[in-house]
Order: structure tokens, then sequence, then C-alpha cells
């Protein structure tokens, strides 16, 4: 009973987590990832205020595309094209080794995100997989 309260707590834990990062607004997001942009790549005062500036733009431009009705697919398409737009505008503001250690460090997280889709998607199948044994095994005992 324990276990199953404790597991209990554990999802509803996690819901609210993923509601709370689903929430933030533009303004958050560009904060946030000015922020760490700032301490990765030492960026002097103007060059905080216009990369803030950029994110900001960005996010709301996905922001608001993700507002209206389109596909996956298209959604993916919109951020890409923002996200090109994002850094030709760094390209402009960082300094030429700041914008490759930017480069680097955004591929570095890309890679990151994808190994945790990839461990997701993969304990998914393991887990349907397994509901499948479960029914099967079901089925057999009736």
């Amino acid at each position: 009973m324990k276990k199953i309260l404790f597991l209990f707590l554990i999802s509803i834990s996690s819901l609210l987590n993923a509601q709370e990062k689903a929430k933030k607004t533009p303004e958050e997001k560009a904060k946030k990832k000015t922020i760490e942009m700032v301490s990765s790549l030492k960026l002097t005062k103007e060059q905080d205020a216009l990369i803030y500036s950029t994110n900001l733009k960005v996010y709301q431009s996905i922001q608001k595309y993700d507002t209206k009705e389109h596909t996956k697919k298209d959604k993916k398409k919109q951020k890409d094209i923002a996200q090109s737009l994002r850094d030709k505008e760094f390209k402009r503001i960082l300094t030429p080794a700041q914008f490759k250690l930017y480069i680097a460090l955004d591929k570095a997280d890309d890679a990151r995100k994808d190994a945790v889709k990839e461990a997701k998607k993969k304990e998914k199948k393991e887990k349907k997989k397994d509901d499948n044994k479960t029914d099967k095994k079901d089925k057999k005992k009736k």
C-alpha cells in the first residue's frame, strides 16, 4: 500500500512539474536563456541586453505560432526558421570566439535533448511491450 501511495505521489509530482514547465512565458524563457548565455559566454552588459531582446523576439514568435492550430511538422519548421534568424542575429552581436562557443554549446544541448527523447521513446516502447505481455498472461489465465 505504501509503495502504491509513493508511486502515486511521484506521478502527481511529475505531472505538476511538466505543467509548470509548459506554462513559462516567452519573457521567462528569454530571461533564463540569456542568463545561461551570460555565464557561459561571458557577455558584456550591452551584449546581454541585445541577446535578451533577440531571445524574447524568438520565444514570442514561437509562442504566437504554437497558439494557432498547426501540425507538429509545421510548428517544427517555424521553430527552425525562428532559431535560424536568432543565430544570424547572435552572429552579429557576439564576438567570433563567443559565437563559436555558442554554436558548440547549442549542439551539445541538442544532442542531450535528443538523447533524452530517445530514452523516453525506448522507455515507452518497453512499457508497451510489458503491457502486452501482461495482457497475454491475463488472457491465458482466463
